[in-house]
């Protein structure tokens, strides 16, 4: 409990589990999604992209 004396005050002693396991699960999930993008991808060799056929269009004149 807290007493008169110690009642808000600022904290001491800071521990820095939290932001560092907060960075290296960040890390992981990166790691783990680039991991299976680039094994999605190696499944599918074959992207085919259409693009717009280009026409002639006549001169204004």
């Amino acid at each position: 409990m807290f007493t008169r004396s110690d009642h808000k005050k600022p904290e001491q002693n800071a521990s820095t589990a939290f932001p560092i396991g907060l960075l290296l699960l960040s890390i992981g999930a990166i790691a783990a999604y680039l991991a299976i993008g680039g094994a999605w991808l190696e499944n599918n060799t074959e992207i085919i992209v259409y693009t717009p056929q280009i026409t002639d269009l006549p001169k204004p004149r």
